[in-house]
């Protein structure tokens, strides 16, 4: 029974919609029980996510994932066969990449999962046993137990009051941030010819992709995708998004040596949390009440995989 009438309950309300919250809630649902999810963002998948805009498709997060542990090899092959995934190879590494995009996969794990997105969970109360979910204008939910997904500075955050313990294990995580560019053009352009991105071990740029070589992307997909290194992200986290696109244009430039067409579409994306550089390294993922846990790849280490697998023991530490 809900703790405000007009408040729905829920045996297990997640927060976050990337790929441990989404692990988690098919487990949870698999066992019959009722499940919700928040995600303050506008669509699932978190760092596994896709943008598009203007016509163009950008692979703006994670590149490719893969898969060692037999749990995790499964849920892949399965997303195989409904092709949500699709096989790749970089640096003469097996690789997986969502099919046609990175997000097809987090929506094949999402499939038929109950997601509230633009909702913004702010604070937790324990209140007869149960627990009460609020954003900024009051109670959105309640329910019996809760796992906390986003990156472990924000689940610090939230938990710091309710949870100490499990706050205290968030803030062991650490994070590399990267800053995205994104950029479309009318035609291809003059790029090397290869079928996996271009890696660069010095300077500002550790990566950038031609979409249309990804595979399943469309052909005439002339979109441009630019990732900045951890460096170099670090020290211009604070710089402006059209200023540091620019940049990283012109550098791209100078190394490939060929004049670039100009873009008929840019954008920018800063990744504050983009990849953990040390873990929080926990097996227990619950809080002292039994009601709460925490689960993401900054438990494990900086893997989709790790995620994954997080979500399932964060789920299965509750019952």
């Amino acid at each position: 029974m809900s703790l405000y009438p007009s408040v729905p309950d829920y045996d297990l309300v997640i927060i976050g919609s990337g790929i441990a919250g989404l692990a988690a809630a098919r487990a949870a649902t698999e066992q019959g029980l009722s499940v919700k999810i928040f995600d303050k963002g506008q669509r699932i998948g978190g760092r596994a996510g896709t943008r598009r805009a203007d016509g163009f498709t950008f692979t703006h997060g994670a590149q490719f994932l893969t898969a060692r542990s037999a749990k995790f090899r499964n849920i892949c092959e399965l997303a195989i066969s409904e092709d949500a995934l699709a096989k790749w190879r970089i640096d003469d590494k097996s690789v997986l990449v969502g099919s046609p995009t990175m997000r097809d996969f987090s929506l094949f794990l999402g499939r038929n999962l109950d997601i509230s997105q633009s909702v913004e969970i702010t604070d937790i109360k324990e209140i007869d046993n149960h627990l009460l979910f609020l954003e900024a204008t009051g109670p959105v939910a309640s329910g019996k137990c809760t796992i906390v997904t986003p990156p472990a500075p924000q689940t610090a955050v939230l938990l710091r009051q309710i949870a100490p313990a499990l706050a205290q294990t968030a803030d062991k995580a650490a994070y590399a941030p990267c800053w995205t560019a994104m950029f479309g053009f009318k035609e291809a352009p003059p790029l090397l010819t290869t079928a996996e991105p271009l890696q660069f071990d010095n300077g500002p740029i550790a990566l950038a992709n031609f979409e249309a070589n990804r595979p399943g992307s469309h052909n005439k997909n002339f979109a441009l995708t630019i990732q900045a290194s951890a460096e170099w992200s670090t020290l211009h986290l604070e710089d402006s998004s059209k200023q540091t696109g620019r940049t990283l244009f012109s550098e791209l430039t100078n190394l490939l040596g060929d004049q670039m067409p100009p873009p008929v579409y840019e954008g920018c994306h800063r990744w504050r949390y983009a990849k953990v550089t040390k873990s929080a390294a926990t097996d227990r993922l619950t809080s002292d009440c039994g009601r709460i846990a925490i689960a993401g790849d900054w438990i494990i280490g900086p893997r989709i995989e790790a995620a994954y697998l997080s979500g399932l023991r964060a789920f299965e530490q509750l019952n």
